[in-house]
């Protein structure tokens, strides 16, 4: 079943920017192609799909293309969806009719971003709404969809209508930073998270600390929690107390 409770606006608790979106030289094309994508220019394809691994920057430029469109297109115009928030078990529901007339009534969608694609794999009630949302949204003057998915194209499992779809226009690979980078990431998802993460603190973190981001996640909660409690500024000699305290020493 999919539920109808969805998130239609983009990411609230994040600060998502081209300005502020951490290239790496390997992405800078991929970066270049979703400004230009986001700015609506007539001639550009319709659609555009970002695949990359997790923690590669895919939410960051659907989120940082939704405010550039936004801005031309209006705020209740241009619409973010998590496939997670669809997903769920059981029965079935026609939610494409309910949520064509929600749509509608936000002044026609005329940029569709679709996150965490990857999920439709699987579920042929979602990989058919996608599939309705593209034809819906692409079909009006001026409408846009962008998609971000964890999978490379060669690796699809969509139902090959979807897939036909999805390919009508550009796609793009995002690569994970370089090790360079890595602590400019943390310090991003520390302020993502309203934390302050000093940049040597960073630099001390980034090699101790595993690269999937839930177990970075949640030791930037821990030591949040930690410099709360004890009223002290994050720092290096805090972190190490939080990383003595998860080894049991």
């Amino acid at each position: 079943m999919i539920d109808f409770q969805m998130k239609l606006d983009f990411p609230q608790d994040r600060d998502d920017s081209f300005q502020n979106f951490i290239l790496g030289l390997e992405n800078q094309t991929c970066a270049e192609l979703c400004r230009r994508f986001a700015s609506l220019q007539e001639g550009e394809p319709k659609s555009l799909v970002i695949h990359g691994p997790t923690l590669s920057g895919k939410t960051h430029l659907l989120s940082a293309m939704g405010k550039v469109a936004s801005r031309r297109v209006g705020a209740r115009a241009a619409i973010y969806i998590d496939c997670a928030a669809l997903t769920g078990g059981g029965g079935e529901l026609d939610i494409f009719g309910r949520l064509k007339e929600y749509v509608s009534a936000m002044d026609q969608a005329l940029f569709l971003t679709v996150d965490q694609l990857e999920l439709a794999q699987e579920n042929e009630e979602l990989a058919s709404l996608v599939f309705h949302l593209y034809n819906e949204v692409t079909a009006r003057p001026g409408g846009r969809f962008a998609a971000a998915l964890s999978v490379d194209p060669a690796g699809w499992s969509f139902p090959q209508w979807l897939s036909t779809r999805l390919l009508w226009g550009n796609v793009a690979k995002l690569r994970p930073v370089g090790d360079e980078a890595r602590p400019q990431v943390l310090i991003k998802m520390a302020a993502d998270m309203r934390m302050t993460l000093p940049s040597d603190a960073a630099l001390w973190l980034v090699t101790r600390l595993p690269r999937d981001p839930s177990s970075q996640a949640q030791t930037l909660a821990r030591i949040d929690r930690l410099s709360l409690t004890k009223g002290k500024k994050i720092s290096i000699p805090l972190i190490k107390e939080v990383v003595r305290q998860a080894d049991g020493r």
